[in-house]
């Protein structure tokens, strides 16, 4: 299994490094941000005031710290284009890879537009 997966990992790779990159870090990650929060929940923010700074300190500290460790071990361990679907194929299967694809699309499509 070890093999075929560095043989779909150089496959991978080989089809990424044709593609130009023209997104950095901060803009991915600000990009991640606001399909996570979305832009209905700012207004919700604005209108609680104040009190609702903890609500979202404890978001970033229970949410986004965890998954941004997550995504940097994974992105050291295989650095391929295509991330949380390269990631779910060649870690489960192909149909799992399409499940995560597919509903990272219709979240937003759905929630963060």
């Amino acid at each position: 299994m070890s093999d075929e997966l560095a043989r779909a990992e150089a496959q991978v790779e080989a089809r990424s490094a044709e593609l130009k990159k023209v997104l950095g870090v901060r803009d991915l990650a600000l990009t991640q941000i606001l399909f996570i929060i979305g832009l209905t929940w700012i207004g919700v923010a604005g209108k609680l005031g104040p009190s609702h700074v903890v609500l979202w300190l404890l978001a970033a500290g229970l949410f986004y710290l965890p998954c941004t460790v997550v995504v940097i071990w994974l992105n050291q361990l295989m650095p391929l284009e295509g991330g949380l679907y390269q990631w779910a194929k060649l870690g489960f299967n192909q149909t799992l890879g399409f499940l995560v694809a597919w509903n990272l699309w219709l979240y937003v499509i759905l929630f963060a537009s």
